[in-house]
This record gives structure tokens, C-alpha cells and sequence, in this order.
């Protein structure tokens, strides 16, 4: 069974501006617009409170609450996303067999079928104007069979693997983690796949490319702002 799986907890989000349920919903909504094959569409929330009966609510694992009390070293300004890291563990796969696992801010824009067509355990996605030539993975979306890279889960020591991570160049909370421990040696999303940045396009407008099958709000700015009001980001986050 394919599952697309996405988190939410509290503090969730930019600053003042955390992520709600009705985010959760709205993304459930526009992934079952652009996916074509069966699937669940699960949320890891620590409340089922506020969320529509098509998501499936999985509270959030007491070892994943734990590790998610760990600070992000990149600051207050920036959301700490290791209890994702919980994904990689043996007990993630009752959410199914092969996980997409991706942002709440994420704008499906066409099928995500084809992005199932690769047969490896793990594959990861590289932003291109950020981070192009380095062996860095975002956190933001990747696909990844459960039960497979389980030591990414089992090997993550905190405060420990926090700094080994950080000495080695990586940045991010959990993101950085899954490049220390993954980055340089396991297959990724190339651009054929259709996976952007909103700050991979062009133009004052953000035009969008016509390959494009995902964009990352990854930023400030989210789908839901009135900023995007008439423009085909709206057209395909409602």
C-alpha cells in the first residue's frame, strides 16, 4: 500500500505563523486531485482535533515526541523536525509499504504516479538553486520503502548526532541528519521528475513549469498567503 504521509505538531511552522489542521486538509484534498493511484493519506499529529474524517490521524509516537524536544541549531525562527527522523524506524511500517513523505506546504500541480516508477528503497530529493552540487537531501519529500534505513532512526543520538551532523556542513534540523547519514550515497529525484522550490522558479510571478508535478513552499511564503490569490498556485491549493 502506498502511503503519502505528512506531520503536525505544535509549533509547527515560521514564527507566529504555525501550520493548522485546515492546512493538513486542504493538502489532502489537493493530493487526491493529482495522485491516480490508490492511497492513504496520513497525518502523525499529536491531536486528532480539527482534522477532516478523509485523513488518517496517527498520534504522534512517544519516542518520535521525544526526540522532537531537541532544538534546531539553526535557531527560533526555524521549526525542529527531528521527530520526521522516526519515519526511518522498524515501527513506521504499520503507516504501509512505500512511504511519500512530504511538507505540509507542498502544492501537488500533476500527477505524483510517475514518482512511484522508481523501484529503490530510498530516493531523495535535492532543491537545485540551493543546494545543486552538494550531497544534501531536503526534508521536504522523499519516498522511502518501510522498514528499509531503519539506522538512520536508530543511530540518531540527539545532541551527539546533532553536532556530528553540523560539523560535517549539513544545515537543518532533521534534513541535515538525513544527509549526514544518507546523503552521499543513496539515489535522488532528478530534475525530470517535476519537484521544485517555489525559489527554483524564475520570475517576479513564479511562473510555473510546465514538468512541474510539486513545489515547495520552502520559505516565508505559503500556499495559503493572498499573495497567491489568482495565480496557479491558488488553482491547485483550495
Amino acid at each position: 500500500m502506498i502511503s503519502i504521509v505528512c506531520w503536525l505538531w505544535n509549533g509547527t511552522g515560521l514564527g507566529d505563523r504555525p501550520y493548522q489542521p485546515e492546512h493538513v486538509n486542504t493538502l489532502r484534498r489537493a493530493v487526491a486531485r493529482h495522485m491516480s493511484l490508490p492511497h492513504r493519506f496520513i497525518c502523525i499529529a499529536d491531536t486528532a482535533q480539527g482534522f477532516d474524517p478523509q485523513v488518517e490521524v496517527v498520534l504522534t509516537p512517544p519516542a518520535a515526541r521525544r526526540v522532537g524536544e531537541l532544538r534546531t541549531p539553526e535557531g527560533g525562527r526555524f521549526p525542529s523536525c527531528y521527530r520526521r527522523l522516526w519515519n526511518f524506524s522498524a515501527e513506521a511500517q504499520a503507516l504501509g509499504d512505500r512511504l511519500l513523505c512530504i511538507d505540509v506546504d507542498v502544492v501537488p500541480t500533476a500527477d505524483w504516479a510517475p514518482l512511484f516508477d522508481r523501484t529503490e528503497d530510498f530516493v531523495g530529493w535535492r532543491p537545485y538553486r540551493d543546494w545543486g552540487a552538494k550531497l544534501r537531501f531536503g526534508g521536504g519529500s522523499y519516498l522511502l520503502r518501510a522498514g528499509s534505513r531503519t539506522h538512520v532512526w536508530d543511530t540518531f543520538k540527539g545532541l551527539e548526532s546533532q553536532r556530528a551532523a553540523r560539523h560535517a556542513g549539513f544545515r537543518g534540523s532533521d534534513q541535515a541528519w538525513l544527509s549526514y547519514t544518507l546523503g552521499s550515497r543513496e539515489p535522488y529525484y532528478g530534475r525530470d521528475a517535476g519537484i521544485y522550490s517555489i525559489r527554483d522558479l524564475k520570475g517576479r510571478e513564479h511562473e510555473l513549469p510546465p514538468d512541474a508535478r510539486m513545489v515547495h513552499f520552502n520559505g516565508p511564503s505559503k500556499s495559503w498567503d493572498r499573495k497567491w490569490d489568482g495565480t496557479w498556485v491558488r488553482r491547485h491549493w483550495y
